[in-house]
């Protein structure tokens, strides 16, 4: 599950459909790593008011999927360089935190879910968006 999805989740309305697939799926829901440190530099920049409740929730989403959140382990980096070295062939970009969960969800052979399914189109990874 990218990023974009799992913050919606901290929100005070969670879309309905949003709830509904992580129930039905949470048993095949992966996290990357990369998720979390983008959520804690997020957690950083957050109004001061905001910070408490939102640290509660990252510790909380955390505890969560910690059985279900993928590393950064040297194979996974080594098909990140694969990955940019493809891009850059075919003269097309990602952003890093994009490419690293491509990368991640390609070795291991994962979905993405998410919103922005064009992020994820140059790496060529299987996507899903479950609120469509």
């Amino acid at each position: 599950m990218d990023t974009d999805l799992l913050s919606l989740l901290e929100r005070k309305r969670v879309p309905p459909k949003l709830v509904a697939w992580v129930e039905e799926h949470e048993a095949e829901i992966f996290l990357s790593v990369v998720s979390f440190a983008e959520l804690q530099f997020g957690l950083g920049r957050a109004p001061a008011k905001h910070q408490g409740s939102l640290s509660v929730w990252l510790a909380e989403t955390r505890a969560r999927f910690a059985p279900a959140t993928e590393q950064l382990t040297e194979p996974v980096l080594v098909r990140w360089k694969e990955l940019l070295a493809d891009l850059k062939e075919r003269n097309r970009t990602m952003t890093c935190e994009d490419s690293l969960i491509a990368a991640t969800a390609l070795f291991h052979q994962h979905t993405i879910a998410t919103r922005n399914l064009r992020h994820f189109e140059p790496a060529g990874v299987l996507t899903v968006d479950p609120l469509a």
